[in-house]
């Protein structure tokens, strides 16, 4: 899932990661009244997708857009880049195109205790646990965020543009993401290939580390293949800052981790959670002073056990994965069998 704000890979929410439509009758059976109006959004949301998917080359014979057959061209390109040079066929995915109208796909909703980084999880079928979900509807992800706070709950809801349905389909090139910088609209497209390739149900953290740190390499590949090695060093920067930013956010994670383990006080532990996060803000501030800009939703909003869940669902293992490719010489062929011995 890939999100609106720039992150994307597997959205447990769309009914579209079960294999028949027809399913759903099965799953709203068995549904207690708030999961059956989830499943019922997630069904109505994934046939709208569905139904308004429309060739790629249908499309750009007749938009009078340019920018949008050029972007096309480029999926065309970069999905021949990912089979060739990645060894990620796309399956059929995006040669379609679906214009929806609206800023982002779904609306994901995170949830984590007050004293604890343990987060929430949701049950689905056929991808099992996963730590968050989705919404068709803003409105819905909102009522199940208020929902959860009354609760007791922390949340933190994203805006995700893009999805896997894990080859179920065949997952469409989206007006909520076709227009993203070039840089942005090949990771999430390899991002998301990932998931076709390779995913394990019930685990979050592992299938979207290994979709960002394959996504990023590509990247990489992709600027060189085309013979842009000023764009690859631009874009090696970029990934410099963020792992200066992965190193705040996860070492911050970890010791409020430590902090609730703690057999202290509940309000010992919120006196230092709070020191925490002041701690964090100072950090991310530092950097964005040596950067000369960045993290401004980071530093300027709120900042809590969700958020940081969330942000290190992608993030934590990357560094492992990406070690990993290093170890097979960046050939993808060996990686992707070194992967699945290891599931």
């Amino acid at each position: 899932m890939r999100a609106g704000s720039g992150s994307a890979g597997i959205l447990p929410a769309s009914f579209g990661i079960l294999p028949k439509v027809c399913f759903c009758g099965f799953i709203l059976a068995l549904a207690s009244c708030g999961t059956l109006e989830f499943y019922s959004q997630a069904t109505v949301g994934q046939l709208e997708m569905l139904t308004k998917r429309q060739p790629i080359g249908k499309v750009a014979a007749e938009t009078p857009d340019p920018r949008l057959r050029e972007r096309l061209a480029l999926t065309r390109r970069l999905l021949d880049f990912a089979e060739q040079e990645m060894k990620m066929p796309s399956e059929g995915a995006y040669e379609l195109y679906a214009e929806l109208g609206r800023e982002h796909l779904v609306w994901v909703v995170h949830a984590a205790p007050e004293l604890s980084m343990e987060p929430k999880r949701w049950w689905y079928p056929v991808v099992g646990c996963q730590a968050y979900r989705g919404y068709f509807r803003e409105d819905l992800a909102r009522a199940e965020a208020a929902r959860l706070g009354e609760q007791g709950y922390e949340t933190w809801i994203g805006g995700v543009d893009a999805f896997s349905t894990l080859g179920w389909f065949r997952d469409p090139v989206l007006d909520t993401f076709v227009h993203r910088a070039e840089v942005d609209y090949a990771e999430l497209i390899f991002h998301e290939l990932v998931h076709i390739k390779y995913y394990i149900p019930g685990t979050t953290a592992e299938n979207e580390a290994l979709a960002e740190a394959v996504a990023r390499e590509g990247v990489r590949r992709w600027f060189r293949h085309t013979g842009r090695p000023g764009l690859a060093r631009r874009y090696d920067e970029r990934l410099a800052r963020i792992a200066q930013a992965r190193e705040a956010i996860v070492e911050a994670s970890g010791r409020l981790r430590m902090v609730y383990a703690a057999d202290r006080p509940d309000e010992w532990k919120r006196a230092r959670k709070r020191e925490e996060l002041a701690r964090l803000n100072r950090d991310l501030r530092a950097l964005r002073a040596e950067w000369g800009r960045g993290l401004k939703s980071w530093i300027e909003e709120p900042v809590n056990n969700a958020r940081l869940n969330s942000f290190t669902t992608y993030e934590a293992g990357i560094p492992r994965f990406t070690r990993m490719l290093g170890d097979c010489d960046g050939d993808f062929e060996r990686f992707w069998e070194v992967v699945g011995a290891g599931s």
